[in-house]
């Protein structure tokens, strides 16, 4: 009898003893096929890098991207300056793709050069020299031609085309001055101009004496050497403490939108 209930009782023992392993094997299948797939999240960040929306706005990723290296290209764009980020294309892992970058940077005075008209600017825009006119306001480009000039350039426009844009910004011929930047081989000086042609008559042959130069100069030299183009005469445009013909002083507001346009 003795003999049986010892035998029961190793076999109740083993029968209890497989049904726990069984249960462990099957609880840590259970954990397995719940662990999270290899996707790399967020929560590699230390606190200190939280992602702000203020700072910028990180594209809808696809769900095979590469969370992590997107967050963290768009962290040091933020972290360098940059408002905005935006792309619509995922970046996938191993390519090198970068995100389009848009800033706020001011690209009207960025390298934009303020040289005296009697320490360097006279020799820069040379007679014979075309330049391209930027105006500060409308952003609109026309060419000009230094012709002549001393204290300050005298200068006409190459085509009717480069004056009707002219004209189109000062709203015809005018002695108004505005900011301008003139770019000269590629390099951006601050100067200013006036749109008001004079001392000569388009039809005429340049140099000659003649009659009822334009702008009211009488009789005189012919100033106007490029013919077809629309205007009869020359117009100023100055630099950094260049003065008139007339009187070899500074004109006051040629001078100030000089300063304007070199972001002064």
């Amino acid at each position: 009898m003795k003999k049986n209930f010892i035998a029961y009782a190793a076999i109740s023992l083993g029968i209890m003893l497989s049904f726990t392993l069984l249960t462990r094997h099957i609880n840590n299948t259970s954990i397995v096929d719940k662990q999270p797939s290899n996707r790399i999240t967020t929560s590699i960040y230390d606190e200190d890098r939280t992602l702000r929306k203020s700072d910028f706005i990180i594209a809808t990723q696809s769900e095979n991207s590469n969370t992590a290296y997107d967050m963290d290209l768009a962290l040091n764009s933020a972290q360098d300056g940059k408002k905005v980020i935006s792309s619509n294309k995922s970046l996938s892992r191993g390519t090198s793709t970068l995100p389009s970058v848009q800033t706020n940077k001011d690209t009207y005075t960025s390298k934009v050069k303020l040289v005296d008209w009697w320490k360097g600017g006279s020799s820069i825009f040379s007679i014979g020299t075309t330049a391209q006119v930027k105006d500060l306001y409308t952003g609109k480009t026309f060419n000009v031609t230094r012709t002549m000039g001393t204290n300050h350039a005298d200068c006409e426009t190459p085509t009717k085309e480069d004056t009707n844009i002219m004209k189109s910004i000062w709203g015809g011929f005018s002695w108004d001055r505005r900011p301008i930047i003139l770019t000269i081989n590629g390099e951006r000086y601050a100067a200013s101009m006036s749109a008001m042609p004079h001392a000569g008559i388009d039809s005429a042959p340049a140099y000659d004496y003649i009659k009822n130069r334009s702008g009211g100069y009488g009789s005189g030299e012919n100033l106007d050497v490029i013919k077809g183009n629309g205007m009869d005469g020359h117009f100023d445009i100055h630099f950094l403490n260049s003065t008139r013909h007339k009187d070899n002083k500074k004109d006051p507001e040629h001078q100030a939108a000089i300063l304007k346009a070199a972001g002064k």
